[in-house]
């Protein structure tokens, strides 16, 4: 900045220092210190209070295919709306098929044919139709009350099952991969001066020889022991072993060579 432009400043710069000096002096002559808040506004009244109607409560009974029939059962349907007065007779559709008995808790399960759904009953609540009630819950029958007529269901037992009994006395077939059981032969017979033996089945299967005829007593070949037969199978298994060990014995010996 050169002297002409600091020349041009000071008038502005001096004007500037001027007004603010005025703004002070007007401050300091207690201009402004007669503005003051407004006093509050007293609170509102607030409205008498009411007492809340509570509200009536839902009869219990409403309620009752809660626990009757848990949401989430796998039978669980909506009610069929019945027709007339016939559902006073629907205890014939009910079939008793258990019964929970414990020192809180007497439970009746039933099974509607009808319906095909299973039916949770409590001792002295009535069934669904509202007609029936389970009056008396017995170790092996439920008693149910319709204004005085009384129906009782009994637990049916399983029946044995005869196919099962059947097979007992059947033979078991062989399992696969396993041979039959060889049936049991008879006891050696003479028959026309010829004796015959009767040799138990050994581990080899095969056509069996022809005898030759002869009119003196003749007694089959003896087969060969398995025990023995066995043993020559081990000792062959050793010697092929030997031989392999003596094999790779000699090559790594040319190869080190």
């Amino acid at each position: 900045m050169n002297a002409a432009d600091q020349r041009r400043l000071t008038p502005i710069l001096g004007g500037v220092a001027l007004a603010l000096a005025v703004v002070f002096g007007v401050f300091a002559m207690g201009v402004g210190r007669g503005v003051h808040w407004d006093d509050p506004s007293p609170p509102e009244a607030l409205p008498p209070l009411r007492a809340a109607a509570m509200p009536t409560p839902t009869p219990i009974a409403q309620f009752v295919d809660v626990w009757q029939r848990p949401l989430f059962m796998s039978d669980r349907k909506p009610v069929a709306a019945a027709d007339g007065d016939d559902s006073a007779s629907n205890i014939g559709d009910l079939e008793l098929t258990g019964i929970i008995m414990t020192a809180g808790l007497r439970i009746a399960l039933l099974h509607d044919k009808g319906k095909d759904l299973t039916v949770r009953v409590k001792e002295g609540t009535p069934l669904g139709d509202g007609h029936w009630t389970l009056a008396t819950l017995k170790p092996r029958s439920a008693v149910f009350d319709n204004g005085g007529d009384h129906r009782e269901l009994t637990l049916k037992v399983a029946a044995p099952d005869p196919l099962a009994n059947a097979q007992q006395g059947q033979k078991v077939p062989p399992m696969p991969g396993q041979p039959p059981t060889p049936p049991r032969q008879p006891s050696p017979q003479q028959d026309n001066g010829i004796h015959i033996e009767q040799q138990p089945a050994s581990g080899i299967a095969g056509p069996v020889p022809p005898q030759p005829a002869s009119s003196g007593t003749r007694q089959a070949p003896p087969r060969q022991d398995d025990q023995a037969l066995q043993q020559a199978r081990i000792e062959a298994l050793k010697q092929a072993v030997q031989r392999r060990r003596a094999e790779q014995q000699s090559q790594q010996h040319q190869d080190s060579q």
